[in-house]
């Protein structure tokens, strides 16, 4: 029994070692840009709206890391011009955000390196890939 706990715990070590070293390597791609991890997270989702803005509660749901403080990504965004916040007109108590042509531009900049990032999952094979990806999303239940 002491091999099996070992394997898994082998596996837990793994994935975290892997996580610190994505983070690592993407905190790296997105320092020129002045951007953190989160904050790439919001913009993406923004720009995936397409053109409709979305409250902040809406961005929480969404957003990777749960622990992000919503508010205070948006108040620094909107400080780069990244996004813009307004009150909803149908709900006067909700706040719109929304991506700016600014936020775009970066986006898309950062994204490009993302994408060279990226590749270097090409080294698995698709089959490995889904297998990963379906593994992954079972642990996390």
């Amino acid at each position: 029994m002491k091999d099996k706990k070992d394997l898994y715990q082998n596996v837990a070590v793994e994935l975290l070692t892997t996580q610190s070293w994505y983070m690592h390597q993407l905190k790296a791609i997105l320092k020129p840009y002045d951007i953190s991890p989160a904050q790439y997270n919001i913009l993406r989702i923004l720009n995936g709206a397409k053109n409709r803005p979305v409250s902040a509660s809406y961005l929480k749901e969404q957003v990777i890391d749960k622990g992000s403080n919503i508010t205070r990504l948006i108040d620094k965004m909107e400080i780069k011009k990244w996004v813009t916040r307004c009150l909803c007109e149908t709900n006067r108590r909700q706040m719109d955000i929304d991506i700016t042509q600014e936020g775009i531009s970066v986006l898309l900049e950062a994204t490009k390196e993302i994408n060279e990032l990226i590749k270097v999952l090409y080294t698995i094979t698709e089959d490995e890939a889904k297998t990963v990806s379906k593994i992954l999303v079972k642990i996390r239940g």
